[in-house]
């Protein structure tokens, strides 16, 4: 293992040069707050060890909240004890540059820790934190922890405690995947005794979310506290992040109640199998209002993996080999430029419309000094009408379609604009994302057929006959209510 935090603290110490060894010492906790949550912002100030200024303030982003860092040269529990009493509150962290080895006599350890956990104010070091960091390697649900000791830990959190922690958290996620309550509960007992109630509640919301996506019944989840309320952003992108997890049931359980702005703010690493499953278990409730298409040219040195889900610019996106489509709810939350192209033949549009089988009910047309538009009175396909290509034949070769109404199930229009290549509805309606998609791309990009038919099943939903049936994570009736 490379060289410790704490190792690295005691090497930044030169009595020779104080004011160097106090700039260092900073910057090495500062690396090590980082790397233990890497959304905390860290802000040095002009003090050290002082009595009840902070050294660090730590901020995060959308969060209001800040935690104060008092810095502490004095392993000694007697004056850490009395540090608490000036200065302990929930919005403090006391770091000690001692190692825990001789932070803590080991009589003292208790008391030190009820008093932390009496003001609310965390208490930990070097090696401490390094625990939490060096644990989720092995186990990367344990960022979950890592991520919210600084934001809301507390009491006396030591290399000890941290490893409890760790391995209660990793331990309590097998566990409720398994159904074994337990062990389940000894993860909820740890959760809720170093953590505060914002982050207890979300934790236990995340094994809660992993017990009912596996098949468990809510009213026997072994936890003490009320979780009812949902999986938040944080927790769903760390299960995303995680080893696949291939039973596609559990995804279907725990996406019935996600959507598409949701879904498109998550901020994961990619490409993510778990993001392929969630998304294509879950493709009969997700919405969107607008398509996008974007083409581009595969390069011979590209691996040519087919489709697969992407989170991309804050938008949902399904990439193939020659095009990505985005989708979003709002027009303004689509963050990609168009294409600027002419708009497709007469004869070209016919084929489309009939090799894949999309009503369009009219079209806008133009030539190099009219636009026109072709449509029907009734609603009807007019893709077949012989007027339409007579109609063509006098309007001449340079005639181009710039856009066309498709009809899609439940009396619904999406209009398809070829200079863009984007599909959108008239007014506010969402559509089912396998129907905007299909129709999109079929309409507005030249399809092969073997293209088609690899795009067809893939927006299928691969375990719904068999799953229909099934309790889902939002059917309990605490979730309901």
């Amino acid at each position: 293992m490379s060289t410790s935090y704490a190792q690295s603290v005691r090497n930044a110490i030169d009595p020779s040069d104080p004011r160097r060894s106090v700039h260092a010492v900073k910057q090495t906790v500062i690396n090590e707050l980082r790397e233990t949550d890497s959304r905390v912002t860290v802000k040095s100030t002009e003090y050290f060890n002082h009595a009840f200024a902070p050294d660090l303030i730590l901020r995060w982003p959308q969060d209001s909240g800040t935690r104060r860092v008092f810095l502490r040269t004095d392993p000694d529990p007697v004056y850490l004890a009395q540090d608490l009493n000036i200065a302990g509150s929930p919005d403090a962290i006391f770091f000690s540059l001692a190692s825990s080895e001789r932070a803590t006599h080991p009589q003292a350890s208790d008391p030190l820790h009820s008093a932390a956990l009496a003001s609310g104010a965390l208490l930990t070091d070097a090696d401490g934190l390094q625990e939490f960091i060096e644990f989720r390697r092995e186990a990367p649900v344990v960022s979950l922890a890592s991520s919210a000791i600084l934001q809301g830990g507390r009491g006396l959190v030591q290399r000890r405690e941290a490893i409890e922690v760790s391995r209660g958290i990793a331990d309590g996620f097998a566990a409720a995947q398994v159904l074994d309550a337990p062990t389940t509960r000894s993860a909820t007992q740890v959760i809720g005794e170093i953590f505060d109630d914002v982050r207890r509640d979300r934790l236990t919301r995340f094994l809660h979310a992993v017990w009912m996506g596996s098949g468990g019944d809510a009213g026997n989840f072994p936890a003490a506290t009320d979780v009812a309320g949902p999986l938040d952003d944080e927790a769903l992108a760390f299960l995303l992040d995680l080893d696949e997890i291939t039973d596609d049931t559990f995804w279907r359980r725990i996406g019935r109640g996600v959507t598409l702005e949701r879904l498109s703010s998550l901020v994961i690493n990619q490409p993510s199998s778990n993001l392929q499953r969630l998304v294509s278990n879950n493709l009969d409730v997700l919405h969107a209002k607008l398509c996008r298409i974007v083409l581009s040219q595969p390069q011979l040195w590209d691996e040519q993996d087919g489709l697969k889900w992407a989170i991309d610019r804050g938008m949902l996106a399904l990439q193939g080999d020659r095009f990505t489509a985005f989708l979003a709810g709002r027009r303004e939350d689509l963050n990609v430029r168009a294409e600027d192209v002419d708009g497709i033949s007469v004869s070209e549009l016919v084929k489309r419309a009939v090799r894949h089988r999309i009503p369009v009910a009219q079209l806008e047309l133009s030539t190099s000094r009219r636009t026109l538009t072709y449509g029907s009175d009734r609603i009807e396909d007019v893709a077949h009408d012989e007027e339409l290509t007579d109609f063509a034949d006098v309007l001449g070769p340079t005639a181009r379609v710039n856009a066309a109404i498709a009809s899609l199930p439940g009396v619904r229009n999406l209009r398809c604009e070829f200079n863009s290549l984007t599909g959108h509805g008239r007014t506010a309606a969402k559509f089912p994302i396998v129907e905007l998609l299909y129709t999109a791309l079929a309409l507005m990009v030249d399809l092969t057929e073997e293209e088609r038919d690899k795009i067809s099943a893939f927006l299928s939903l691969p375990s719904l006959s068999r799953l229909e049936h099934s309790e889902t994570l939002f059917d309990s009736e605490d979730l309901r209510e």
